[in-house]
């Protein structure tokens, strides 16, 4: 039997530099937040993030890494060149998004462990489009065993939690449907979500509308879509969450599987006890938030020895 590393992070922010070539429209949306965000910088970021991304799971990084806020495929083919060692040969699977700001949810993975059999994506308009949901379904190597991986990077909260509230309400329910779609086909297919869902796993959107639960009972014996969601017995102790907004953790970052990650008689299932906030001391701020790489728009100025606002989070599944 052998395992297979799998990670998320918001990498907040992750652009190409101020001067690189983009569509007119989103040049002058992100004008003022690149303002003075060198090549220079960029690469620095990208070197602070692979720091951590390789010492993951006890240095020997991710077999399967799902990323958001990250502008386009070049840069992360720069990200994935970054944490390249002789014992990895990561690849990424990327499209681009409908997202205003222009950031993406992508995948790394290793080409020595992963192959990608096929990748899609759904847009999620309420009227307008919000930030889509994309998936791929993947083999592992010399096994024969396939699940597919859904990242997720769901509407923010800027305009407030509640009044953002109904666009995650809709992204839930439409993941929950391509979930269920995928199911009516193979009732047994594990699945894996993953992401920054800016909802908690006790929020309307994550229970009602994405069918989230705590109870593995209903998962195995339901049949009816729901996903188990394995952050909920991480959600006490000092700092129960991977954003820190004012003094309040939030846990936005989550997985959830379906049935087929769970079956015993599954030739690839989640280790549910393998679940993690991966907060080093290195990515720790002061009141042990996550040290942010700001740029020098941000009021605060540039902090070149940050990462993200975010903390990642680890799972193991077993082959």
């Amino acid at each position: 039997m052998s395992t297979l590393n799998i990670a998320w992070w918001n990498l907040e922010n992750l652009f190409d530099h101020e001067n690189a070539l983009r569509p007119p429209e989103l040049k002058s949306k992100l004008k003022s937040e690149l303002k003075g965000w060198t090549a220079n910088l960029r690469d620095k970021k990208i070197s602070q993030l692979a720091k951590i991304i390789k010492s993951m799971f006890n240095d020997e990084g991710p077999a399967l890494l799902g990323v958001c806020e990250i502008e386009n495929e070049e840069v992360l083919k720069m990200l994935a060149g970054a944490i390249n060692n002789p014992n990895r040969k990561y690849e990424i699977a990327a499209h681009q998004s409908p997202d205003a700001r222009g950031i993406d949810i992508s995948f790394i993975y290793d080409e020595k462990e992963l192959s990608v059999l096929a990748k899609d994506h759904q847009v999620v308009i309420k009227r307008t489009a919000t930030r889509d949901i994309f998936w791929i379904r993947l083999k592992v190597i010399g096994k024969n065993a396939e699940f597919v991986a859904i990242a997720n990077h769901w509407p923010s909260r800027s305009s407030g939690q509640y009044s953002s509230e109904p666009f995650r309400m809709l992204t839930g329910e439409t993941l929950a449907y391509i979930v269920s779609q995928m199911l009516d086909v193979d009732n047994e297919l594990p699945i894996i979500s993953m992401g920054d869902f800016n909802d908690e796993p006790f929020n309307r959107a994550m229970q009602e509308y994405l069918l989230g639960t705590r109870d593995p009972g209903r998962v195995r014996y339901s049949h009816s879509g729901h996903m188990l969601n394995l952050m909920w017995p991480l959600m006490q102790g000092h700092d129960p969450g991977t954003y820190l907004f004012d003094s309040d953790w939030n846990m936005l970052d989550q997985f959830l599987v379906s049935y087929g990650m769970l079956r015993n008689a599954s030739k690839i299932k989640v280790k549910q006890e393998s679940v993690e906030l991966y907060k080093p001391d290195i990515l720790k701020a002061d009141g042990g938030k996550a040290r942010k790489f700001s740029r020098p728009s941000a009021k605060s100025g540039v902090d070149i020895d940050g990462f993200s606002d975010h903390f990642p989070i680890l799972v193991k599944l077993e082959i």
